[in-house]
C-alpha cells in the first residue's frame, strides 16, 4: 500500500492529528494485513488452540431418526478431537428444516463435558429444507459478540452445513454474504445431496471446502479427514487474523519552520502513545536531513513505549545554514543503505512490512528519482507528509509516493501461478510469497468473463489449490490466498510444470484456449529443480502457454531460462531475497499487461518484392523429433509472410549433418501450399555437426539460383543449429557475406553463442534460445530486419521526436532512446523533398532541440541527436504535445499537405492530462506513435496515441521498423504516354525516370500491382499489357526498353485507344474490383483537343481512375478535363528534371484512390448492426457509410456475391435477406435509409435471429457450397449470453467476424468469431475507415472449399407397420427412435480431413419419406444437426409402410442432384428390400454415375438377412464387407468412418484409407439406484403436504437378440408303419 498525505500549514492543527493518527495506524495495518503467518500442516489439531466453530445439522423430514443418530455421533466424535474451553475452541449447533432453530449457541458451553451432554440431547426436529434461511439466522444469531463469537479478537470464524438434499430457497446470497462476514464456510453432503448447491455454500476451491459422503453411516470415517482439513484452515486462518506489525522509520526536513517541527514532534509522541513496540511489534527509526543526514536513531535502537518516548522529547530540530541545500535524494539514498539493513534492525528477512514517512518542508534540491525507483524496488511503502513543497505535489506524489494503479493490467487471459513450496523456503518466506500473489492478484480483473487464476503449489510433488474455474468473486479467491497452506519438501519443479499443463490448463477446469484466450503460467522458485524442468517447460510452452519464470535467491539461472518464454528478458524476473518480491510487482504486472493480446499478427512483408531466402537446418542426431518438427513449424510460419512466387520471394531448404543435402532449391516450388508441403515432408536422418562445410555448400548453391546476371536480388541465409561445429565456420561464413548474402545464426540449447556471431557477422542477427519451441518470436525479429531493408525510403513527410529527458531516466536509458532515434533516422530519406526530422525534449518543461526546418541531411541531424543533454525534473507530456503542436504548422517549417508523424518516447506516467492535448494534435492530421519504457502508463500511452496499433509499452524499438510502409498493393495501372516530336530523347528519358520511380513505389505482381503502358503521338499502340509481366524486374526492364514513337499529339485518339486495355482479355481486373488507374503523361496541346471529354467520360464511367500530369506546354483545362474536374488528379510541373521527382507528390493520392478490393466472387454476406442507445446519431452515420463503403468492394449480383442486411438492440429488427437485392445501389440506398432505434445490447438474441438469414428460403447458397459469411458491428457489451448462439452459427458453416468500437468485451466477441483472426478493435467510430481493408482482407483469407462440403440423404424404408392412425415413422422401432439424434449428430460431427482444415468442413443432413410410388411425404433441406428437425422427422406421421424399391433410389437421387455439395451420401434405414435385387442394383448404379459418392444402408431390427442390402451399396472403404445395423455397437460412429473415408477420397484424392481398431470397452459403470415399484412424488396444495405415485414409465427398447441357445436333446426315432 501507498499513501500520501498533502496539507498545508493551516492544516497542522491538534483535530487533524486526531484523524491522522487513527488513519495512520488503520493504514499501516491494513497494509500489513495481507501478510499471514503460516505453518506447516498438521495431520492432528494440536497447533488448533482458539476458533469460534458452528454446525449447521439439516434435520429435515428426508433425513429420517436413524441418519440423524449417525449425524449426531458424527459430531460428537469431531468435538472429542478439539481443545474445547473459553480461550480455545467454542462450538455453536443449529440445526435447520422450514425454519432455523437455535441448540445451544458458542457462549453456551465451555468445557467439553457439557457440550457432549447438549450433542446427545438435541431432537430431531423433521420439515422441509430451507438451507439459505438457515445460513441468514448463523450470521444474525451466532457470528455475533452477544452469541459469544469473538470475531473481533481475530478468533477464527468457521460453519459447517450438514446436508442431504436440495434447498427449497435460494442459497447462494446467503451463503456469499455469510462468507463476505468473514466466515470459513464448509459443506458437507450426504446421499443425494445438491453437489451445484453444496458448493455455492462453502468457500472456495471446493476441492478443500467441500466433502461428500455416500449416507450418514459414512459420516463416521470423515470424522478425521474433516478434523485435519477443518484445523489446518483454522489455523490459517488464525495467523492471517492475528495483528500485524512492521517496521516504521521517519525522515524530517531540519530547515522547516520551528512551529511545523514542534508539530511533527507532537504527531510522533501521539503515534508512540497508540502504538505497541517490542522485538515482535513495532519499531520506529527517525532521522532529519539537510545537506546530509543526521541519525537520531535506529531501529534497534528501543523496544519499549518509554524508551521511544524519551528519545522523542529528546529530539530537536537541527539548525541549518541560511541557502543551505535540502538533499532529499540523498536523504533518500542514505536511510535506504542505513536504516533498513538487519544491522540496523530492519526485520524485512522476517516478513514486517517496511514503511518509510518522508516529511518535507520544500522542493529537494538534488533529483530524487533513482532514489525512489531504488526504494520500490526494495518493496518499502513511502508516505509523503508535505506542507508547501510543489514538489511533493507534482512529481514526488506520482513517481515516489504513489503506488501505480494495475487497472490496465490484463483484462482477459487464464493465468496459473505455480508456486514452489519446498523446505527451504521457510514459513516466513513463504508468507512473503502469499503477500506478493495477494497483491499481483489484487490487480487482476477476476471473473468468469475476464481474468482466471489458478494456483498449484508444488515441492516434491505437486496439486493444484485453484483451478482456472474455482473462483469467480475476486474477493473469496484473494481470502483464500491469505491461507494457501505451505507443506515443505523437495523440489520437482519439472514434475509441477506437467501438472499444469495436463491438470489445470485444459478446458474441463477452466482454460479458454480455444477460444484463443492467452494462457499465462507464472513459475516462483528459490532454489535449483530436482528434475529436468526443459523438456516440462517446452511441453508447457508448445501447449501454447506463455512461461514466466520468477527466481528469488539461490534458485538456478540456467533453469529459470530453460522455463521461460522467449526473450527471457521480458520473461525472467530475479531477486536476491522474498523481501524484494515486491518490488517485482510493477514490472510483473506490466508484463502480465500484454496478454490482453488474444494473438500477435505480424503485418505482412508486402514491401519485400524480390528476395531468395534460404534455410540451412541442422538434422543432427541431439535434435529430438518434436525439436525437429518445431524447426519445421518455425519455416513454414515464415514463408506465410511472404509473397511466394518465382517472380517475387523464393524458398529453399538445405539440411546438414555430418555433410549438407538439398531438400529443395530455390526454383523447386512456386507457391505457398507446395512449399508448405515440401517442408512437412522433410525427414531427420540424424549424424554429426559439420556447419562449416554446409556453409562451404551454400555459396555455389546461391550463385546457380541467379536467374539473370544483370538483376541480382537480395540473398539471405538463415541457420538454425542446436550445437558447436566440429569444423571451422568462420571462414565460410565471411565467404558467404562478401557474396552480398545476409546471413542470421539461429542457435538452440548447446549452440555455442561466440560460433554463432561468426556465421552471423552481426550480434543483431544472431539469436539464441534454449529451446526449439521458441523458435517462433524469433521468426518476427527476422523478417522485421528483411523487411526493413528498404521500407523507409522515398516518402517525404515531417517526422517529430518528442523525447522523455525527466529525472527518472538513467544515462544508460537515455542513450539508448538517443540511439533508437539515430537507427531509424538512418533508414529515413533525410533532404528538402524527402523526410524532414524535428526533436524536442521535455521534462517538467519543454526544450526544442532542432525544428523541421534546420537540418536536411542526416549527419547534421545525428549530430545534433548525440549533442543532447539530459533536462531532468518531471514528466509533464501534456504541456509538451500542447506546445510541439505549432512545429507541425507551415510557419515553423511543417508541411501539413505530406504525412506528418510523432513518436512520443516516455518513462513514467505524466503529471499532466494528455488525452485532450493528444486529440487535438492527430486532429489536424498528425499520426502519434507512444512508446513506453519501465514505467510508463498503458493508458496514458493509448490516450496519446488513439489507437493500440501505435503504442508499444516496452523496451521493444524494432517494432516500428514498419511505420514507414506505405505502397499501392493491389491496382491495374497503365501508363499513357505522349511520344510526339516536341519530346527530346532526354525529355523521353525523364519520362522513365518517372514511370520507374511509380512502379518502385508499388508491389507489382499477378495478385498484385499490374502495369502497361501505351505510348502515343499521332496513333496510340500498346507497347505490353496488364497481364504481360508479373514482376518488377520484368516491368523496370521493359520501361527502360521503350522508345519514342514522334508525331503529333492526339491524346483524344489515344484515350479512346486506351479503354479496352483495361478488359479482362488485357489483365483487367474490374470484375474482381481492383482499382484501376490511367496515367496520362504529356507535354503540350492536344491536336484532337475536342476529342478529349467522350472518351475520358467513358474512362471513368468504366471505373477508371485518370490522372493527368502534365510537363512544359501541357495545357491545364485539358488536363482537368481528362481527370473529369478532380484537381486531386492533376499534376503539373515546368520541366522534365520536375517529372522526376513528381512521384512523390502522387504516390499519397495513389495508395487513396485503391479502395478496398474483395475478391470472393461468390458469396453469402450478412451485416448484422448494433443500434443501440448508446451510440451517438453521428456514429451511426459512419457506422452506415462504412458498411456500404465495404459492400461497394464486392461484385454484388445474384449469382455472385449476395448481401442480407439486420439490426439490433435490445430487439433484433429485419432489414433485407439475401435474395431481396442484386445490386450496390439498392443495397446502400436501403442501408443509408435505415433509422436507429435506441435500446440494450442483446447480441445473443440477435444472433440466435440472424440464423435464418442463411437458410435457402431467405436466400441462403450454403447447400451449394458457397462461403457464408456474417459481419457483425457493435459497441458495447451484450448484456445477455453470446457463446452458444457464435458456436451454432460458425457450426452452420458461417464465418463469423466482429468489429467492435470502444469498450467492448473482449472475450465475448472471440466467443462469437470463434478465433482472434476475425475479431477487429478500433477506439472509436472515425477509426472504422483505417480497418476498412483489414476487414476486406480477411474475408478474403478465409475462402470456403466447395469441394469439402458434404451432404447426407437419410432416407427410410419401414415396411411392417400396423396402420394404427397415431403412428408416427419410427413406431415400432425403439432402437431407430432412441439412436436417430445420436446418429445424426456423429455424421455431421466431421474431423478436418488430411488436406483440408476443420474448420472447412461443412456437413448437412437433408431427411426425406417416400410413398411406393415415389411421391415426396416428407422432406427436409440440408442443414446442420439440430435437435429440432430430428425431433419433427421422428414424429412425422405416417400411417402408411415405406418401402425399398426403385422409387426411393430415384427419389433420393434427385433430391442430391439439387445439392452442390462436392461430397453427396445416401443413408437409407431399411427393413429388409422390396423389389428385385438386380432392378435395385441397377438403379444404384444409375445413382453412382449421377455422382452419388456412397450409398450405405443401415439393416432395422428385425431384418433377417442385413448382407443382402449391402448388394446395392457402394462407395464404402474398409470395412465394406461388415453389415451396418442399427443394434450393432456406436453405429453412429460406424457410419462416420465410412463418411469419413469418402470424404477423404472425394475431397484429397485420398483413394486408400484405413481406420484403426476399436478401442478396448471401458470399464462396466456403477449400477444405478434400484426403483421399487413406482415413482413418488411430493408437492403442496392448499399449503399441504401430498405424497403420491407417478405411473409406471414406457417399455424401454427391445434388446437385441441373445445368443443361440445349445441344441435340444436329439427325440425319439419314431418308426413309420
Amino acid at each position: 500500500m501507498s499513501l500520501l498525505l498533502l496539507f498545508v500549514g493551516s492544516y497542522l492543527c491538534s483535530e487533524f492529528f486526531n484523524t491522522f493518527l487513527v488513519f495512520f495506524i488503520d493504514c499501516f495495518s491494513a497494509c500489513c494485513s495481507t501478510y499471514s503467518l503460516f505453518s506447516p500442516s498438521c495431520p492432528e489439531c494440536a497447533k488448533v488452540t482458539v476458533a469460534d466453530i458452528v454446525f449447521l445439522v439439516d434435520g429435515s423430514s428426508s433425513i429420517g431418526i436413524d441418519n440423524f443418530k449417525s449425524a449426531r455421533e458424527f459430531l460428537k466424535s469431531v468435538v472429542t478431537g478439539l481443545d474445547i474451553g473459553p480461550n480455545k475452541v467454542r462450538i455453536g449447533l443449529a440445526q435447520y428444516s422450514d425454519e432455523p432453530h437455535q441448540e445451544f449457541l458458542l457462549k453456551d458451553h465451555m468445557d467439553k463435558s457439557s457440550l457432549l451432554t447438549a450433542l446427545d440431547e438435541f431432537p430431531y426436529r423433521t420439515g422441509n429444507t430451507a438451507t439459505g434461511k438457515a445460513m441468514n439466522f448463523l450470521m444474525t444469531r451466532y457470528f455475533t459478540e452477544d452469541a459469544g463469537s469473538r470475531a473481533k479478537e481475530r478468533v477464527p470464524q468457521i460453519a459447517v452445513v450438514i446436508t442431504d438434499g436440495d434447498s427449497g430457497d435460494d442459497v447462494v446470497a446467503p451463503a456469499k454474504s455469510l462468507r463476505q462476514h468473514g466466515v470459513i464456510v464448509f459443506g458437507i453432503g450426504v446421499g443425494q445431496a445438491n453437489l451445484t448447491e453444496l458448493k455455492a455454500i462453502a468457500n472456495s476451491p471446493s476441492e478443500r471446502f467441500l466433502l461428500t459422503i455416500d449416507n450418514y453411516q459414512a459420516l463416521q470415517r470423515l470424522t478425521d479427514g474433516l478434523l485435519q482439513t477443518v484445523c489446518i484452515s483454522v489455523e490459517d486462518q488464525r495467523q492471517a487474523l492475528e495483528e500485524k506489525f512492521a517496521d516504521i522509520v521517519f525522515l524530517v526536513d531540519s530547515g522547516m519552520s520551528v512551529q511545523e517541527f514542534q508539530q511533527i514532534r507532537t504527531l510522533l509522541t501521539r503515534l508512540i502513545n497508540q502504538m505497541r513496540f517490542g522485538a515482535s511489534a513495532y519499531r520506529l527509526g527517525l532521522a532529519q536531513y539537510g545537506r546530509d543526514v543526521r541519525v537520531e536513531f535506529l531501529l534497534k535502537a528501543h523496544q519499549t513505549k518509554e524508551d521511544y518516548g524519551k528519545a522523542i522529547r529528546a529530539f530537536r530540530q537541527r539548525r541549518l545554514q541560511p541557502n543551505e541545500a535540502r538533499n532529499l535524494g540523498s536523504a533518500l539514498e542514505y536511510v535506504h543503505a542505513n536504516f533498513f539493513t538487519s544491522e540496523a534492525g530492519s526485520r524485512a528477512d522476517q516478513g514486517y512490512q517496511q514503511h518509510l514517512v518522508v516529511v518535507t518542508g520544500k522542493d529537494s534540491d538534488d533529483p530524487v528519482y533513482r532514489a525512489s525507483r531504488l526504494i520500490k524496488s526494495s518493496g518499502i511503502n513511502v508516505v509523503g507528509i508535505s506542507n508547501q513543497s510543489s514538489l511533493i505535489h507534482s512529481s514526488v506524489s506520482k513517481k515516489l509516493f504513489t503506488k501505480q494503479s494495475f487497472t490496465d493490467s490484463a483484462n482477459v487471459a487464464d493465468i496459473v501461478f505455480i508456486v514452489d513450496e519446498s523446505g527451504s523456503i521457510g514459513t516466513t518466506n513463504f508468507k512473503m510469497v502469499r503477500a506478493f500473489l495477494h497483491s499481483l492478484v489484487s490487480g487482476l480483473e477476476i471473473s468468469r468473463a475476464k481474468v482466471r487464476v489458478g494456483i498449484v503449489m508444488y515441492s516434491d510433488g505437486a496439486s493444484a489449490q485453484v483451478f482456472l474455474d474455482s473462483f469467480n468473486d475476486k474477493s473469496e479467491l484473494l481470502n483464500f490466498i491469505k491461507i494457501l497452506p505451505y507443506r515443505g519438501g523437495g523440489t520437482n519443479t519439472g514434475a509441477a510444470l506437467n501438472y499444469a499443463r495436463e491438470n489445470v490448463f485444459i478446458k474441463v477446469r477452466g482454460s479458454r484456449k480455444d477460444q484463443g484466450v492467452q494462457q499465462v503460467a507464472v513459475v516462483i522458485t528459490d532454489g535449483e529443480s530436482q528434475d529436468d524442468v526443459s523438456t516440462a517447460a517446452a511441453d508447457l510452452r508448445r501447449a501454447g502457454v506463455t512461461v514466466y519464470a520468477i527466481g528469488v535467491k539461490e534458485a538456478n539461472k540456467a533453469q529459470l531460462d530453460q522455463m521461460a518464454s522467449y526473450p527471457h528478458n521480458k520473461h525472467v524476473f530475479n531477486v536476491d531475497n522474498f523481501e524484494m518480491l515486491k518490488g517485482l510487482e510493477l514490472s510483473l504486472q506490466k508484463s502480465l499487461e500484454k496478454t490482453r493480446q488474444f494473438c500477435f499478427s505480424f503485418p505482412g512483408c508486402i514491401q519485400t518484392e524480390e528476395a531468395d531466402i534460404f534455410f540451412l537446418i541442422d538434422h543432427s542426431g541431439s535434435i529430438y523429433p518434436a525439436d525437429f518438427q518445431d524447426m519445421k513449424k518455425f519455416i513454414i510460419e515464415f514463408i506465410h509472410t511472404f509473397h511466394i512466387s518465382p517472380e517475387h520471394v523464393r524458398i529453399g531448404v538445405v539440411k546438414y549433418a555430418d555433410s549438407p543435402q538439398l531438400e529443395f532449391n530455390l526454383a523447386r516450388y512456386s507457391d505457398t501450399k507446395s512449399l508448405e508441403k515440401a517442408i512437412e515432408d522433410i525427414k531427420q536422418i540424424g549424424g554429426g555437426t559439420e556447419t562449416g562445410r554446409a556453409l562451404e555448400y551454400m555459396g555455389p548453391l546461391f550463385d546457380r539460383s541467379v536467374v539473370t546476371p544483370d538483376h541480382k536480388v537480395p540473398e539471405y541465409l538463415v541457420v538454425i543449429t542446436d550445437g558447436k561445429s566440429s569444423d571451422e565456420v568462420k571462414v565460410p561464413a565471411e565467404k558467404l557475406r562478401a557474396q552480398g548474402i545476409i546471413v542470421y545464426a539461429i542457435g538452440v540449447k548447446s549452440a555455442d553463442r561466440d560460433e554463432l556471431e561468426e556465421i552471423s557477422g552481426n550480434p543483431k542477427r544472431t539469436f539464441f534460445v534454449n529451446n526449439f519451441d521458441a523458435l517462433r518470436p524469433i521468426k518476427d525479429d527476422i523478417i522485421t530486419d528483411i523487411c526493413s531493408q528498404d521500407v523507409c525510403k522515398d516518402i517525404p513527410g515531417d517526422l517529430l521526436f518528442l523525447v522523455d529527458s525527466s529525472g527518472s531516466i538513467y544515462p544508460n536509458d537515455y542513450k539508448t532512446m538517443k540511439d533508437f532515434m539515430k537507427s531509424v533516422i538512418s533508414r529515413s530519406m533525410i533532404g528538402r523533398d524527402e523526410v524532414h526530422v524535428g526533436v524536442m525534449q521535455f521534462s517538467s518543461i519543454q526544450q526544442l532541440e532542432f525544428p523541421f526546418n534546420r537540418y536536411y541531411s542526416k549527419d547534421e541531424i545525428l549530430s545534433a541527436i548525440d549533442g543532447m543533454n539530459q533536462i531532468g525534473g518531471g514528466t509533464d507530456t501534456g504541456a509538451a504535445i500542447t506546445a510541439l503542436s505549432r512545429y507541425f504548422d507551415p510557419d515553423q517549417g511543417g508541411r501539413p499537405d505530406m504525412r506528418q508523424r510523432l513518436v512520443v518516447i516516455t518513462d513514467g506516467e505524466s503529471q499532466d492530462e494528455v488525452k485532450a492535448p493528444a486529440a487535438a494534435l492527430r486532429a489536424k492530421g498528425v499520426v502519434v506513435y507512444a512508446i513506453g519504457v519501465m514505467e510508463a502508463n498503458t493508458t496514458q500511452l493509448l490516450e496519446i496515441s488513439g489507437s493500440p496499433e501505435r503504442m508499444y509499452a516496452e523496451r521493444d524499438f524494432d517494432a516500428l521498423k514498419d511505420l514507414e510502409s506505405h505502397k499501392t498493393e493491389k491496382a491495374d495501372i497503365i501508363f499513357l504516354v505522349d511520344g510526339s516530336t516536341s519530346i527530346t530523347l532526354e525529355k523521353f528519358r525523364s519520362m522513365q525516370k518517372f514511370m520507374k520511380s511509380v512502379v518502385n513505389e508499388t508491389t507489382v505482381g499477378k495478385n498484385l500491382t499490374r502495369f502497361g503502358v501505351i505510348l502515343y503521338s499521332t496513333n496510340p499502340q500498346s507497347i505490353f499489357t496488364l497481364k504481360q509481366y508479373d514482376s518488377k524486374r520484368q516491368v523496370l526492364k521493359a520501361i527502360d526498353a521503350l522508345r519514342s514513337p514522334f508525331g503529333d499529339t492526339y491524346t483524344g485518339r489515344a484515350l479512346a485507344y486506351t479503354l479496352e486495355y483495361f478488359n479482362p482479355d488485357n489483365g483487367g481486373r474490374a470484375a474482381l474490383r481492383v482499382p484501376q488507374i490511367l496515367m496520362v503523361i504529356t507535354d503540350g496541346d492536344a491536336t484532337d483537343r475536342n476529342s478529349l471529354v467522350a472518351p475520358s467520360v467513358a474512362l471513368r464511367d468504366s471505373g477508371i481512375s485518370v490522372f493527368s500530369i502534365g510537363v512544359e506546354g501541357a495545357n491545364k483545362t485539358q488536363l482537368e478535363v481528362m481527370a473529369g474536374g478532380d484537381k486531386s488528379k492533376v499534376f503539373y510541373v515546368d520541366n522534365f528534371e520536375a517529372l522526376e521527382n513528381l512521384y512523390k507528390n502522387i504516390t499519397n493520392v495513389l495508395c487513396n484512390t485503391a479502395k478496398p478490393v474483395c475478391e470472393k466472387q461468390k458469396a453469402d454476406l450478412v451485416f448484422l448492426i448494433d443500434q443501440s442507445g448508446s451510440i451517438a446519431q453521428q456514429d451511426y452515420a459512419t457506422m452506415k457509410k462504412f458498411t456500404t463503403d465495404l459492400i461497394n468492394g464486392f461484385k454484388v449480383s445474384k449469382d455472385l456475391v449476395r448481401v442480407g442486411v439486420a439490426q439490433f438492440s435490445s430487439t433484433f429488427q429485419d432489414e433485407f435477406h439475401l435474395n431481396k437485392f442484386d445490386t450496390e445501389e439498392d443495397i446502400s440506398k436501403h442501408i443509408l435509409s435505415m433509422r436507429q432505434l435506441g435500446g440494450g445490447t442483446n447480441i445473443g438474441l440477435a444472433l440466435e435471429h440472424i440464423k435464418a438469414y442463411f437458410e435457402a428460403s431467405q436466400g441462403g447458397r450454403r447447400s451449394e457450397g458457397i462461403s457464408q459469411n456474417l459481419v457483425l458491428i457493435t459497441d458495447g457489451e451484450s448484456q445477455d449470453e453470446v457463446e452458444e448462439a457464435g458456436d451454432s452459427l460458425r457450426g452452420l458453416g458461417v464465418e463469423v467476424f466482429a468489429i467492435g468500437i470502444g469498450d467492448v468485451h473482449d472475450l465475448q466477441l472471440l466467443q462469437i468469431t470463434g478465433t482472434p483472426e476475425r475479431l477487429f478493435n478500433v477506439q472509436n467510430f472515425g477509426s472504422l475507415e483505417k480497418i476498412k481493408q483489414k476487414v476486406c482482407d480477411s474475408l478474403l483469407i478465409f475462402p470456403f472449399a466447395t469441394g469439402c462440403t458434404i451432404d447426407v440423404a437419410m432416407g427410410f424404408d419401414i415396411t411392417r407397420r400396423s396402420g394404427a392412425p397415431a403412428e408416427t415413422l419410427v413406431s415400432g422401432h425403439n432402437l431407430l427412435r432412441t439412436l436417430l439424434p445420436e446418429i445424426a449428430h456423429y455424421v455431421t460431427s466431421k474431423p478436418g480431413l488430411c488436406c483440408v482444415d476443420p474448420l472447412r468442413i461443412r456437413t448437412s443432413i437433408g431427411y426425406r419419406v417416400v410413398s411406393q410410388d415415389g411421391r415426396t411425404l416428407y422432406d427436409t433441406s440440408f442443414e446442420g444437426y439440430s435437435d429440432d428437425v430430428v425431433r419433427k422427422v421422428s414424429t412425422f406421421n405416417l400411417p402408411q409402410p415405406t418401402y425399398f424399391n426403385t422409387a426411393l433410389l430415384k427419389s433420393l437421387g434427385e433430391k442430391l442432384k439439387a445439392s452442390g455439395a462436392g461430397v453427396k451420401v445416401l443413408v437409407i434405414f431399411s427393413d429388409g428390400l422390396d423389389e428385385d435385387v438386380m432392378k435395385l442394383e441397377q438403379e444404384s448404379e444409375l445413382l453412382r454415375q449421377s455422382g452419388v459418392s456412397a450409398l450405405l444402408t443401415v439393416a432395422l431390427e428385425g431384418v433377417r438377412d442385413p448382407a443382402q442390402l449391402q448388394m446395392v451399396e457402394f462407395g464404402r472403404g474398409f470395412g465394406y464387407k461388415l453389415p451396418l445395423s442399427i443394434g450393432m455397437p456406436s453405429v453412429g460412429s460406424a457410419l462416420l468412418k465410412q463418411i469419413d473415408t469418402v470424404s477423404d477420397r472425394e475431397c484429397c484424392n485420398v483413394m486408400c484409407k484405413c481406420s484403426g481398431h476399436e478401442g478396448v470397452r471401458g470399464l462396466r459403470g456403477p449400477p444405478g439406484s434400484k426403483v421399487t415399484g413406482t415413482h413418488t412424488f411430493h408437492f403442496k396444495h392448499n399449503g399441504k403436504n401430498v405424497w403420491g405415485k407417478g405411473d409406471r414409465g414406457y417399455p424401454g427398447p427391445t434388446g437385441p437378440q441373445g445368443l443361440q441357445g445349445c441344441s435340444g436333446l436329439r427325440g425319439p426315432k419314431v418308426k413309420l408303419s
